[in-house]
């Protein structure tokens, strides 16, 4: 009989925890965590890697392409909540695409996971080109369906990315930017793979973030995309302005009427002095970008000083 199926198991048991069954509660834990802390130093070594993906996803953007999140299972999962969280205006061009659809947000669909043309079809669906761009969510890198979905990118000549565990798989092959976190053999071995999802995560939240802080929805340290669509986010449009501007409130009140209710609007407005109209226009100019506009401010009054 041969013996490398259990070859390969033994090579995936993590060394560090195979007493981890006799320890108590705490200490089984406690080991857990230790295990989990490696992830960031493991994603830390792929910051080169996604620091392409953030500049090469915001320059799809910014030229009115698309980025597609796009996997299978857990990985899929993950690419539906990071797009559906990237901005709260839901008006943006990062997008998922998942196995099997969203029905399988709840039990994911092994046939479509394994279906490599309907990987393909699933793209040629929205009408992806070589203007959008392709990032590839796989842990094993050999899910078909994933394949399916790269290959059709890379065949189009569209910038194609995949954050993956195997960087000798064909999913990372045919990737112009592959991130790979060393994070080792998990804790428990077959016990799907959480030190390799919870790499993933972050590095879709970094991802996320620096493209929102590159488009200019972020100004300092703060979400200046928030629109006016509920009481709730109303308030919070009112806080953002005054924490920018250190207004009080009755004048963030009405530089966010004057400015129907866009936030980075009423900011560049109380900001620069320019009524609501200008200020739009300004912001227009600069592609929505706060930081930018103030600047072009700051030199248009340096130039009539």
């Amino acid at each position: 009989m041969s013996i490398k199926p259990m070859s390969i198991a033994m090579e995936r048991r993590n060394a560090a925890t195979t007493e981890i069954d006799k320890l108590s509660t705490h200490d089984m834990l406690a080991l857990i965590n230790r295990e989990d802390k490696q992830v960031t130093d493991a994603i830390a070594a792929c910051l080169p890697d996604i620091t392409r993906l953030v500049d090469n996803a915001t320059a799809t953007l910014s030229r009115g392409g698309r980025v597609i999140l796009a996997g299978a299972g857990a990985s899929g999962r993950a690419a539906v909540l990071a797009a559906g969280e990237f901005a709260p205006d839901n008006k943006h061009a990062l997008l998922a695409l998942m196995a099997g659809g969203m029905q399988s947000m709840v039990q994911t669909s092994e046939l479509a996971a394994a279906d490599y043309d309907r990987g393909v079809k699933d793209l040629e669906t929205i009408a992806f080109s070589n203007n959008d761009m392709l990032i590839g969510l796989s842990v094993s890198g050999k899910t078909p369906w994933v394949w399916g979905v790269l290959r059709h990118a890379w065949s189009l000549g569209a910038r194609v990315g995949i954050i993956t565990q195997d960087a000798s798989s064909e999913a990372a092959q045919l990737a112009d930017i592959a991130v790979v976190p060393p994070t080792g053999p998990e804790v428990v071995a077959g016990f799907n793979n959480p030190k390799a999802h919870l790499a993933q995560k972050q590095i879709l939240t970094m991802l996320t973030t620096g493209i929102a802080i590159r488009s200019g929805r972020v100004y300092s340290n703060l979400r200046v995309d928030v629109p006016a669509t509920t009481t709730r986010w109303q308030e919070r449009q009112i806080a953002i302005v005054m924490e920018v501007t250190d207004c009080p409130r009755a004048q963030a009140k009405v530089a966010l009427a004057n400015s129907n209710n866009h936030c980075r609007t009423a900011i560049l407005s109380i900001m620069t002095g320019l009524d609501a109209w200008r200020a739009g226009a300004l912001l227009s100019d600069n592609n929505d970008n706060l930081r930018l506009a103030l600047n072009d401010a700051q030199q248009m009054h340096l130039n009539n000083v």
